[in-house]
């Protein structure tokens, strides 16, 4: 492994309309900056996975999945940590980040992830990110402690159609790709020595 960790920042709605693009860049922008980190700016909607989950998909199958799913794996393979920026909807996730989650298992594992989110209510997606916190470790993701949330963010626009909210957050962003740092650096060192035990 080299000295930068890979990192994905995986834009996880897809509904037309969505924001999501706009603080996956931004944050995948400052990872850059940051140093420590190769990005991979993944959005699913243009991953495509099929919206049957088929038998030759699935994780615990030794079938050739599809070209699609074979694509976004080697991607989420790569990955040492993610981000997942995703609006709430319902006060969840959207199905489309749900669905892309449950077609991947070993992809996922003893790696750490964060959650960027935004909503049109004070808690800024906060929702969304617990559901998320209750999802990972079942795949034995570990979710760390910071994330960053834009509430009423449709508030915070100027004259130009720009985003202003996003220098006040800044420095909540650079500690959370130093946590995510450790915790990839961390983790990639033993997933390197030791194999991981087997869930089941």
């Amino acid at each position: 492994m080299g000295d930068k960790l890979n990192l994905g920042v995986i834009i996880g709605t897809t509904r037309e309309g969505r924001w999501s693009p706009v603080p996956a860049k931004w944050i995948a922008d400052l990872a850059a900056q940051h140093g420590g980190f190769e990005v991979d700016l993944i959005d699913l909607l243009d991953a495509e996975l099929p919206q049957h989950l088929a038998e030759r998909d699935m994780w615990s199958t030794e079938e050739d999945p599809s070209e699609s799913v074979t694509k976004l794996s080697e991607r989420l393979h790569r990955a040492d940590a993610f981000i997942v920026v995703t609006g709430e909807y319902n006060l969840s996730i959207p199905a489309s980040l749900k669905h892309a989650i449950d077609y991947y298992m070993n992809e996922w594992a003893a790696k750490p992830v964060s959650m960027i989110t935004y909503g049109g209510k004070v808690s800024g997606g906060q929702n969304a990110a617990q559901h998320l916190r209750q999802v990972f470790p079942e795949l034995r993701t570990m979710t760390i402690r910071n994330s960053i949330a834009f509430p009423r963010f449709f508030q915070k626009f100027d004259a130009q159609g720009n985003f202003t909210g996003f220098d006040e957050v800044e420095p909540e962003a650079k500690k959370l790709l130093d946590e995510l740092q450790w915790w990839a650096k961390a983790l990639a060192d033993a997933r390197a020595t030791t194999a991981l035990p087997k869930p089941y």
